[in-house]
């Protein structure tokens, strides 16, 4: 076999048990996160394989429904969530 046919081939297997490994482990938290700017409240749930990184997300997603343009995501963005309950799942 060729160096590149091999290569192509280990590649493909990497890919391969990676795609096949993200889907058996799944999501493992859900949380509903909500945060209030500007008089308006937005709540999101989401679910996530890291506790931190759903919360993070979910005010992320909650400022993109509450603020209007860059400096208010922004610092929307920088401010905690007034309601946040996660489950394990």
């Amino acid at each position: 076999m060729k160096k590149g046919t091999v290569l192509t081939i280990v590649f493909l297997g990497v890919i391969g048990y990676l795609s096949v490994t993200m889907i058996w482990t799944g999501s493992k938290y859900r949380c509903d996160v909500c945060i209030t700017y500007n008089g308006i409240e937005v709540c999101q749930t989401l679910e996530g394989m890291e506790k931190n990184n759903v919360i993070q997300n979910g005010v992320s997603t909650a400022c993109a429904g509450a603020a209007n343009g860059r400096t208010e995501s922004m610092e929307c963005g920088m401010m905690q969530p007034t309601k946040v309950v996660c489950t394990k799942l």
